[in-house]
Protein backbone atom coordinates (compact mmCIF):
# COMPACT_ATOMS: atom_id res chain seq x y z
CA UNK A 1 0.00 0.00 0.00
CA UNK A 2 3.00 2.66 0.66
CA UNK A 3 4.38 1.69 -2.52
CA UNK A 4 1.26 2.62 -4.35
CA UNK A 5 0.76 5.71 -2.31
CA UNK A 6 4.47 6.86 -3.01
CA UNK A 7 4.02 5.96 -6.84
CA UNK A 8 0.79 8.23 -6.94
CA UNK A 9 2.66 10.77 -5.39
CA UNK A 10 5.34 10.31 -7.71
CA UNK A 11 2.78 10.82 -10.87
CA UNK A 12 0.86 13.57 -9.02
CA UNK A 13 3.66 15.27 -8.71
CA UNK A 14 5.26 14.73 -12.36
CA UNK A 15 1.74 15.85 -13.72
CA UNK A 16 1.60 19.06 -11.73
CA UNK A 17 5.41 19.80 -12.73
CA UNK A 18 4.76 18.63 -16.48
CA UNK A 19 1.50 20.49 -16.90
CA UNK A 20 1.88 23.76 -15.62
CA UNK A 21 2.05 26.38 -17.83
CA UNK A 22 4.70 28.68 -18.31
CA UNK A 23 4.78 32.35 -19.65
CA UNK A 24 7.72 33.68 -21.65
CA UNK A 25 9.07 36.61 -20.71
CA UNK A 26 7.57 39.27 -23.16
CA UNK A 27 10.41 39.93 -25.75
CA UNK A 28 12.77 42.73 -25.40
CA UNK A 29 11.88 45.70 -27.58
CA UNK A 30 14.18 46.81 -30.20
CA UNK A 31 15.63 49.64 -31.17
CA UNK A 32 14.17 51.86 -34.01
CA UNK A 33 12.99 54.78 -35.36
CA UNK A 34 10.26 56.12 -37.36
CA UNK A 35 9.45 59.51 -38.98
CA UNK A 36 7.77 61.01 -42.43
CA UNK A 37 10.44 62.83 -44.37
CA UNK A 38 9.20 65.21 -47.09
CA UNK A 39 5.92 62.95 -47.03
CA UNK A 40 7.02 59.47 -47.61
CA UNK A 41 7.43 57.30 -44.04
CA UNK A 42 10.49 55.99 -43.15
CA UNK A 43 11.66 52.91 -40.75
CA UNK A 44 15.19 52.76 -39.05
CA UNK A 45 15.59 49.42 -37.59
CA UNK A 46 19.00 49.56 -36.53
CA UNK A 47 20.66 51.63 -34.18
CA UNK A 48 23.39 52.61 -32.04
CA UNK A 49 22.76 52.91 -28.40
CA UNK A 50 22.08 56.14 -26.61
CA UNK A 51 26.04 56.86 -25.37
CA UNK A 52 27.85 59.14 -23.71
CA UNK A 53 31.49 57.85 -24.40
CA UNK A 54 30.96 58.15 -28.12
CA UNK A 55 29.75 61.70 -29.05
CA UNK A 56 32.01 64.45 -30.13
CA UNK A 57 29.86 67.52 -29.11
CA UNK A 58 27.37 66.11 -27.36
CA UNK A 59 26.95 64.63 -23.95
CA UNK A 60 23.79 61.74 -25.35
CA UNK A 61 23.90 60.46 -28.92
CA UNK A 62 22.74 57.57 -30.87
CA UNK A 63 22.69 56.78 -34.52
CA UNK A 64 19.26 54.98 -36.11
CA UNK A 65 20.29 53.17 -39.50
CA UNK A 66 18.18 51.93 -42.33
CA UNK A 67 20.19 49.31 -43.31
CA UNK A 68 23.03 47.32 -41.01
CA UNK A 69 25.86 49.79 -42.18
CA UNK A 70 27.14 52.61 -41.08
CA UNK A 71 27.22 53.45 -44.80
CA UNK A 72 23.28 53.64 -44.88
CA UNK A 73 21.15 56.33 -44.79
CA UNK A 74 21.46 57.51 -41.14
CA UNK A 75 19.95 60.08 -38.64
CA UNK A 76 22.00 60.88 -35.64
CA UNK A 77 20.56 62.58 -32.64
CA UNK A 78 22.81 64.45 -29.62
CA UNK A 79 21.65 65.44 -26.54
CA UNK A 80 23.05 68.32 -24.28
CA UNK A 81 23.60 66.81 -20.25
CA UNK A 82 21.53 63.84 -19.41
CA UNK A 83 18.44 64.04 -21.17
CA UNK A 84 15.31 65.43 -19.20
CA UNK A 85 11.95 64.14 -20.21
CA UNK A 86 9.37 66.23 -21.39
CA UNK A 87 12.48 69.19 -22.04
CA UNK A 88 12.61 70.73 -25.60
CA UNK A 89 15.35 70.36 -27.21
CA UNK A 90 15.78 72.65 -30.11
CA UNK A 91 17.81 73.99 -32.87
CA UNK A 92 20.18 76.50 -31.39
CA UNK A 93 20.37 75.04 -27.86
CA UNK A 94 24.07 74.29 -26.99
CA UNK A 95 25.60 71.21 -27.50
CA UNK A 96 22.59 70.32 -29.24
CA UNK A 97 23.63 68.79 -32.87
CA UNK A 98 21.44 66.10 -34.64
CA UNK A 99 21.90 65.21 -38.51
CA UNK A 100 20.89 63.19 -41.73
CA UNK A 101 22.58 61.39 -44.38
CA UNK A 102 20.23 60.30 -47.50
CA UNK A 103 20.70 57.50 -49.75
CA UNK A 104 23.25 59.58 -51.82
CA UNK A 105 25.15 60.78 -48.66
CA UNK A 106 24.77 63.92 -48.45
CA UNK A 107 24.13 65.33 -44.49
CA UNK A 108 22.00 67.50 -43.37
CA UNK A 109 22.36 69.05 -40.10
CA UNK A 110 20.69 71.87 -38.04
CA UNK A 111 18.96 74.75 -40.11
CA UNK A 112 17.98 78.21 -38.79
CA UNK A 113 14.48 76.63 -39.29
CA UNK A 114 13.31 74.59 -35.99
CA UNK A 115 14.28 71.00 -34.94
CA UNK A 116 12.68 69.62 -31.42
CA UNK A 117 13.29 66.21 -29.98
CA UNK A 118 11.74 65.47 -26.51
CA UNK A 119 11.99 62.74 -24.42
CA UNK A 120 9.32 60.62 -22.99
CA UNK A 121 11.25 58.19 -21.50
CA UNK A 122 14.94 58.20 -20.13
CA UNK A 123 15.55 54.87 -17.96
CA UNK A 124 19.07 55.52 -17.15
CA UNK A 125 22.31 53.12 -17.34
CA UNK A 126 21.19 49.97 -18.98
CA UNK A 127 17.25 50.88 -19.55
CA UNK A 128 15.78 52.64 -22.21
CA UNK A 129 14.95 55.36 -23.97
CA UNK A 130 12.17 56.83 -26.01
CA UNK A 131 10.82 60.30 -27.53
CA UNK A 132 9.52 62.20 -30.80
CA UNK A 133 11.59 64.65 -32.92
CA UNK A 134 10.43 67.09 -35.71
CA UNK A 135 11.56 69.80 -37.95
CA UNK A 136 13.71 71.15 -40.94
CA UNK A 137 17.76 70.35 -41.53
CA UNK A 138 19.26 72.11 -44.48
CA UNK A 139 22.49 70.78 -46.36
CA UNK A 140 25.57 72.39 -47.31
CA UNK A 141 23.96 72.92 -50.81
CA UNK A 142 20.95 74.68 -49.34
CA UNK A 143 18.61 71.96 -50.14
CA UNK A 144 15.53 71.51 -46.84
CA UNK A 145 14.13 68.36 -45.60
CA UNK A 146 11.22 68.06 -42.94
CA UNK A 147 10.90 65.75 -40.62
CA UNK A 148 7.44 64.70 -38.51
CA UNK A 149 5.80 62.80 -36.75
CA UNK A 150 9.23 61.39 -35.56
CA UNK A 151 9.23 58.39 -32.51
CA UNK A 152 12.82 56.84 -31.73
CA UNK A 153 13.27 54.04 -28.99
CA UNK A 154 16.73 52.79 -28.06
CA UNK A 155 18.74 51.24 -25.39
CA UNK A 156 20.92 53.12 -23.16
CA UNK A 157 24.81 52.51 -23.08
CA UNK A 158 27.65 53.94 -21.39
CA UNK A 159 31.07 52.26 -20.45
CA UNK A 160 31.57 52.17 -16.87
CA UNK A 161 35.05 52.58 -15.14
Amino acid sequence: MKKHAVLLLVIMIFATISCRKTTPDPPEPKPFTTFILNGFEQHFPYASSFSKDFCTSSTYCCRFFNVDEATSKQLKIGIPGDPVVGHIYHTGEYRFSCFYIDANLKRYDLATAPFIVVFSLWEGQGGWAKGSFSGWMKSAEGDSIYFNNGFFQNKIWTLVP
